[in-house]
Protein backbone atom coordinates (compact mmCIF):
# COMPACT_ATOMS: atom_id res chain seq x y z
CA UNK A 1 0.00 0.00 0.00
CA UNK A 2 1.30 2.99 -0.80
CA UNK A 3 1.10 6.40 1.17
CA UNK A 4 2.75 9.44 1.26
CA UNK A 5 5.88 10.17 3.69
CA UNK A 6 8.06 13.34 3.70
CA UNK A 7 7.12 15.99 1.69
CA UNK A 8 6.68 20.33 1.17
CA UNK A 9 4.10 21.03 -1.55
CA UNK A 10 2.61 24.35 -1.36
CA UNK A 11 2.75 26.08 -4.12
CA UNK A 12 5.19 28.73 -5.27
CA UNK A 13 6.24 31.05 -8.04
CA UNK A 14 9.64 30.34 -7.38
CA UNK A 15 12.10 28.13 -9.42
CA UNK A 16 15.71 26.16 -9.92
CA UNK A 17 17.27 25.37 -13.53
CA UNK A 18 18.33 21.56 -13.97
CA UNK A 19 20.36 21.17 -16.98
CA UNK A 20 23.45 18.95 -18.06
CA UNK A 21 26.25 20.04 -15.11
CA UNK A 22 24.12 22.14 -13.17
CA UNK A 23 22.51 19.75 -10.47
CA UNK A 24 19.80 20.58 -7.73
CA UNK A 25 18.97 18.09 -4.56
CA UNK A 26 16.44 18.71 -1.81
CA UNK A 27 17.59 16.88 1.17
CA UNK A 28 14.57 15.11 3.49
CA UNK A 29 14.95 12.81 6.34
CA UNK A 30 11.99 10.28 6.75
CA UNK A 31 10.18 10.29 10.58
CA UNK A 32 9.56 6.68 9.69
CA UNK A 33 11.41 4.00 8.14
CA UNK A 34 9.47 2.51 4.70
CA UNK A 35 10.28 1.32 1.23
CA UNK A 36 10.88 4.69 -1.22
CA UNK A 37 8.80 3.63 -4.39
CA UNK A 38 8.39 7.22 -6.12
CA UNK A 39 8.89 11.11 -6.00
CA UNK A 40 6.46 13.77 -7.17
CA UNK A 41 8.45 17.06 -8.26
CA UNK A 42 6.64 20.29 -9.58
CA UNK A 43 8.84 21.16 -12.46
CA UNK A 44 8.39 22.41 -16.24
CA UNK A 45 10.10 22.68 -19.25
CA UNK A 46 11.99 25.40 -21.54
CA UNK A 47 13.02 23.42 -24.96
CA UNK A 48 13.79 19.78 -24.65
CA UNK A 49 15.84 19.01 -22.13
CA UNK A 50 15.66 15.19 -22.92
CA UNK A 51 15.08 12.62 -20.54
CA UNK A 52 14.76 13.30 -16.73
CA UNK A 53 16.67 11.05 -14.20
CA UNK A 54 15.51 11.14 -10.41
CA UNK A 55 18.27 9.43 -7.81
CA UNK A 56 18.31 9.09 -3.83
CA UNK A 57 21.30 9.14 -2.71
CA UNK A 58 22.83 9.34 1.10
CA UNK A 59 24.48 12.39 1.71
CA UNK A 60 27.32 13.03 3.70
CA UNK A 61 28.62 13.98 7.02
CA UNK A 62 27.72 17.70 5.98
CA UNK A 63 24.44 16.92 4.31
CA UNK A 64 25.05 17.10 1.06
CA UNK A 65 24.11 14.56 -1.66
CA UNK A 66 26.98 11.92 -1.67
CA UNK A 67 27.65 8.44 -3.85
CA UNK A 68 25.57 6.89 -6.43
CA UNK A 69 21.87 6.57 -6.23
CA UNK A 70 20.40 4.00 -4.16
CA UNK A 71 17.35 4.29 -6.34
CA UNK A 72 16.49 5.94 -9.61
CA UNK A 73 14.13 6.33 -12.53
CA UNK A 74 13.39 8.30 -15.07
CA UNK A 75 10.29 10.85 -16.74
CA UNK A 76 10.45 12.28 -20.57
CA UNK A 77 11.10 16.08 -19.64
CA UNK A 78 10.35 17.12 -23.23
CA UNK A 79 6.28 15.95 -22.14
CA UNK A 80 6.58 18.31 -19.25
CA UNK A 81 4.16 21.38 -20.08
CA UNK A 82 6.33 24.89 -21.07
CA UNK A 83 3.83 26.85 -18.43
CA UNK A 84 5.20 28.61 -15.26
CA UNK A 85 2.51 26.96 -13.30
CA UNK A 86 4.04 23.66 -14.22
CA UNK A 87 3.35 20.10 -13.17
CA UNK A 88 3.38 17.68 -10.47
CA UNK A 89 5.41 15.00 -12.51
CA UNK A 90 5.53 11.53 -10.62
CA UNK A 91 8.64 9.36 -11.45
CA UNK A 92 8.57 5.58 -10.30
CA UNK A 93 12.33 4.52 -8.58
CA UNK A 94 10.93 0.98 -9.21
CA UNK A 95 11.17 -1.67 -6.74
CA UNK A 96 12.84 1.74 -4.20
CA UNK A 97 15.16 1.29 -1.48
CA UNK A 98 14.29 1.15 1.64
CA UNK A 99 14.58 4.36 3.97
CA UNK A 100 16.07 4.56 7.74
CA UNK A 101 13.76 7.03 10.32
CA UNK A 102 15.97 9.56 10.94
CA UNK A 103 18.64 9.45 8.44
CA UNK A 104 18.97 12.00 5.90
CA UNK A 105 18.90 11.04 2.02
CA UNK A 106 18.57 13.58 -0.75
CA UNK A 107 16.28 13.86 -4.14
CA UNK A 108 18.19 14.46 -6.81
CA UNK A 109 16.71 15.11 -10.58
CA UNK A 110 19.26 15.76 -13.54
CA UNK A 111 18.42 16.51 -17.47
CA UNK A 112 22.00 15.37 -18.89
CA UNK A 113 21.08 16.38 -21.98
CA UNK A 114 19.61 19.80 -21.40
CA UNK A 115 21.71 22.77 -21.32
CA UNK A 116 21.57 26.58 -21.40
CA UNK A 117 18.55 26.66 -23.92
CA UNK A 118 16.61 23.15 -22.83
CA UNK A 119 16.32 22.73 -19.58
CA UNK A 120 13.79 21.87 -16.52
CA UNK A 121 12.61 24.36 -13.76
CA UNK A 122 12.29 22.73 -10.15
CA UNK A 123 9.41 24.49 -8.28
CA UNK A 124 10.85 25.70 -4.95
CA UNK A 125 9.81 28.11 -1.77
CA UNK A 126 11.03 31.50 -1.20
CA UNK A 127 12.25 30.90 2.19
CA UNK A 128 13.43 27.64 3.88
CA UNK A 129 10.36 26.62 5.74
CA UNK A 130 11.08 22.14 5.28
CA UNK A 131 12.24 21.72 8.91
CA UNK A 132 14.27 17.97 8.41
CA UNK A 133 16.21 19.16 4.62
CA UNK A 134 17.45 21.52 2.71
CA UNK A 135 18.35 22.85 -0.90
CA UNK A 136 21.22 21.74 -2.44
CA UNK A 137 23.20 22.46 -5.84
CA UNK A 138 26.15 21.87 -8.11
CA UNK A 139 27.59 23.17 -10.85
CA UNK A 140 30.31 20.67 -11.64
CA UNK A 141 27.18 17.56 -12.44
CA UNK A 142 27.70 16.35 -8.08
CA UNK A 143 31.62 16.70 -8.42
CA UNK A 144 31.17 19.45 -5.44
CA UNK A 145 27.78 20.46 -3.61
CA UNK A 146 26.90 24.05 -1.66
CA UNK A 147 24.05 24.28 0.52
CA UNK A 148 21.71 26.92 0.01
CA UNK A 149 19.98 27.38 3.15
CA UNK A 150 17.44 30.08 2.29
CA UNK A 151 14.66 27.83 0.09
CA UNK A 152 13.26 24.05 -0.16
CA UNK A 153 12.30 22.53 -2.80
CA UNK A 154 8.82 20.85 -3.65
CA UNK A 155 8.71 17.15 -3.23
CA UNK A 156 6.60 14.84 -1.97
CA UNK A 157 8.03 11.10 -1.47
CA UNK A 158 5.95 8.13 -1.49
CA UNK A 159 6.59 4.08 -0.41
CA UNK A 160 5.40 1.42 1.17
CA UNK A 161 5.86 0.66 5.19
Amino acid sequence: MTELFEYYNISDPALAACHDDFWQAETFTPRVSHTITSVKLRMYRLGLPGTITVGIKATAVGGAPDGADLADGTTDGDTLPTEYAGEEREVSLGAGVALVAGTKYAIVPRALTGDADNYVRWRHSPAKVYPRGSHWFSSDAAVTWEEDTTRDMMFEEYGDP
